[in-house]
């Protein structure tokens, strides 16, 4: 599910319905209301809720973070662990660009920091059985999200990028 790119392209209020003139009507909302409504939703989820617990962890007490979270590497030809990238990213707020599921279980989340918007990483959270607790098990950078691509999402939602109040 791409959450930032179609929940403002692919609905439009529908305009040919009227309301009756005489008879008040509850507000309702449109389509772009219910989506955007399910992108702010998204800031709730347990699994992107989790990113944020993690990358405060990382930030205050690195050593309760696992190791092959944090130590620096090269997989598929993309920089992964928490260390290969500043602190300075962390300390601020991030903005979901996208979430689905991941074929080895839990979900893939895609981020994007608006104070230092030259990556978007990829974050994956896996949910514990037993406790039913949340881990972060994968952090990378995403390359398929190019300075382009990056550029294009801040020019298109520009509100939704900056906006301080859903963003974790």
């Amino acid at each position: 599910m791409f959450v930032i790119g179609t929940t403002l392209l692919t609905s439009r209020p529908n305009s040919t319905t009227k309301q009756n003139e005489t008879t008040p009507q509850q507000p309702s909302q449109t389509p772009v209301d219910q989506e955007l409504q399910s992108y702010y939703d998204s800031y709730k989820d347990p699994f992107v809720l989790q990113i944020r617990t993690t990358l405060n962890n990382y930030l205050n007490e690195p050593e309760s973070v696992p190791e092959s979270l944090v130590e620096e590497g090269f997989t598929m030809g993309r920089k992964t662990g928490l260390s290969s990238f500043s602190k300075d990213y962390y300390k601020g707020k991030f903005v979901v660009i996208d979430i689905g599921n991941f074929p080895g279980g839990g979900k893939q989340v895609n981020i994007l920091f608006p104070d230092k918007p030259d990556k978007v990483f990829w974050v994956w959270v896996y949910k514990l059985g037993g406790d039913g607790g949340y881990e972060v098990r994968g952090f990378a950078e995403n390359p398929s999200y190019t300075q382009e691509k990056i550029d294009y999402l801040i020019e298109q939602y520009t509100q939704l990028i900056n906006d301080k109040e859903h963003s974790l």
